[in-house]
């Protein structure tokens, strides 16, 4: 009986729960498999979800492979199905279910248009083929996804899975907890944004501690500012220093400086040890969508560290993300220092698109010096700097509340 195509339903069980994690992985067997049975492949698209778990398909000019995985169960749903008869979607079945190294892999077959005559399957010849496998940093109740060409790094530290993905709009990216801590390709708003307005509202600062920082980002301009002499890069996880030596040399040699002291250690730790104040603090830890991190005692802490006149800065919640949480660390601040100001910088590769700092003080913020000294900026300049603390009306009214 003729039929228009073969489908073919399976279950595939007992695999590696790495194996049904990991897009690349996936992506690499399906497109294999379809390949070696002399499928013409025209598109493939992977996206893990969180926490877990990858759905992928491959268009074919003889129709489509499709997959959902449970990697906390080992297991595949795995959909092949083939126009005409030159293809045997059995064939694409059995080796996907190898190259996953499953314990068993049920099928099911059923031949689709069967009542009908098929015609000649269609011949076109094989383009480029596009590649679309997907990251997704979800965060609260929006996401943001970027296509990539694969992962280059991936270490669970006792801290934080530590990530490094190449991807096809933004370069690397680093990933912390599957959270985008930076890409190669915009970066230097955040490092800008997070060191000089701190260091240009200081007379002349000449001591620096930041607390995280490992990829060298923010000691990158820190060390443009010719009175800054000393800083203290205190990183409690030394696998992102690791990641960012081996894949972010440009950012992370800053941290090769002679006056530069690199600690992988815990900064409060480190803050409730230092003998001597800096003059300026600065807080470089990624925002997640939980709990705040930081408190009283870690800023009272932040504040006993500080020489008379200094200022700190750290990133906040976006109010854009999350106005709860972005009011209550502004409060946070403002119950241990006096004069605290928010500020805003505009980032594509963070949700929303809005990064938010808090710069605080005991003494009057008052912007002290120009960017006339500082070389190779691409965010910061005078204009930006003199309205950095300027605050669209819906984020004063968040603060008034």
């Amino acid at each position: 009986m003729n039929a228009l195509g073969s489908h073919i339903l399976a279950e595939l069980n007992g695999v590696s729960s790495e194996h049904l994690n990991d897009p690349a992985f996936l992506e690499r067997a399906l497109v294999g498999a379809a390949q070696d049975a002399g499928a013409t492949i025209i598109e493939s698209s992977f996206n893990p979800f969180a926490p877990h778990g990858v759905t992928g398909v491959v268009v074919i000019q003889e129709s489509h492979l499709a997959i959902h995985t449970w990697p906390e169960h080992g297991y595949a749903a795995l959909d092949v199905f083939t126009c005409g008869s030159a293809i045997d979607p059995a064939q694409i079945v059995q080796a996907i279910s190898e190259s996953l190294g499953a314990d068993s892999c049920e099928t099911q077959r059923i031949d689709r248009g069967e009542q009908t005559t098929p015609t000649q399957a269609a011949s076109g010849q094989q383009g480029a083929m596009k590649r679309s496998i997907w990251f997704t940093d979800r965060q609260d109740d929006i996401a943001l996804s970027l296509r990539h060409a694969g992962v280059l790094f991936s270490e669970q530290s006792i801290y934080q899975k530590v990530e490094v993905v190449q991807s096809y709009g933004y370069g690397k990216m680093l990933l912390l907890d599957g959270q985008i801590a930076f890409t190669e390709r915009d970066e230097f708003v955040y490092h800008e944004m997070i060191a000089h307005v701190p260091a240009l509202h200081h007379p002349s600062p000449g001591r620096v501690l930041i607390i995280g920082g490992g990829d060298g980002g923010a000691c990158r301009e820190f060390l443009k500012h010719e009175s800054i002499n000393e800083i203290a890069v205190v990183e409690i996880d030394p696998t992102v220093t690791e990641a960012c030596r081996d894949h972010f040399p440009t950012i992370a040699n800053s941290l090769d400086d002679p006056r530069v002291q690199l600690v992988h250690g815990d900064g409060h730790a480190f803050l409730e040890s230092s003998a001597e104040p800096f003059d300026l603090i600065v807080v470089d830890s990624l925002d997640t969508s939980g709990e705040i991190p930081f408190g009283d005692q870690f800023y009272s802490g932040i504040k006993a560290t500080l020489a008379p006149g200094g200022l700190c800065v750290m990133q906040i919640p976006a109010p854009t993300l999350s106005p709860v949480r972005f009011t209550q660390a502004v409060k946070s601040i403002q119950d241990v220092f006096t004069h605290t100001s928010p500020y805003l910088a505009f980032l594509p590769t963070y949700s929303t698109g809005m990064l938010s700092f808090a710069l605080a003080s005991t003494t009057p913020h008052t912007l002290e010096r120009d960017t006339t000294s500082l070389s190779a900026l691409h965010y910061v300049n005078d204009g930006v700097l003199g309205a950095a603390l300027l605050l669209p009306t819906f984020v004063q009214n968040l603060i008034e509340e």
